[in-house]
């Protein structure tokens, strides 16, 4: 099957809807097939932002890259704790961050953060924002707009 055959009825309903769809499924066409392509290593990246969005650093603006790597091996259903036999660790977090961009358009780095008394290497949501944009899909928690004429008047 190619792609095309997948992608051309959800296209066709984004353009009929309107608004921001039409960029946004293009966007979402683009990015999975370019991560089927790539044997599912784009996939990977995607979950990996996604958990950081969505579990670990939900409503954190910082967070030290030892207190990262606990949450996402510690998440149920998650392949952090078992990659290839072993656990993510920093170095594999941090190549597999770099490989998207912060909004200044540079590769997304651990930083110093400083703690009570010492300063550890973390990241910070800022620079994560722009890639959780483009490449994630929506959080959980943010109701789908309704199609135009199904709206409820009742």
């Amino acid at each position: 099957d190619r792609p095309a055959d997948v992608w051309e009825p959800l296209l066709a309903v984004a353009d009929a809807v309107g608004g921001h769809w039409p960029d946004r499924a293009r966007q979402a066409c683009v990015t999975l097939v370019k991560a089927s392509e790539a044997n599912d290593k784009g996939s990977l990246g995607v979950r990996l932002l996604t958990d950081l969005r969505d579990h670990v650093m939900l409503g954190i603006d910082r967070l030290p890259t030892v207190a990262i790597l606990d949450r996402l091996n510690a998440l149920d259903d998650a392949p952090w704790a078992d990659l290839n036999g072993k656990p993510l660790d920093n170095r594999r977090l941090s190549r597999m961050l770099a490989e998207y961009m912060t909004a200044d358009n540079e590769p997304i780095a651990s930083r110093n953060i400083k703690t009570a008394g010492s300063v550890l290497k973390g990241y910070y949501a800022t620079d994560l924002h722009d890639a959780w944009q483009r490449y994630c899909p929506p959080p959980p928690e943010s109701p789908l707009l309704p199609l135009p004429g199904t709206e409820n008047t009742a």
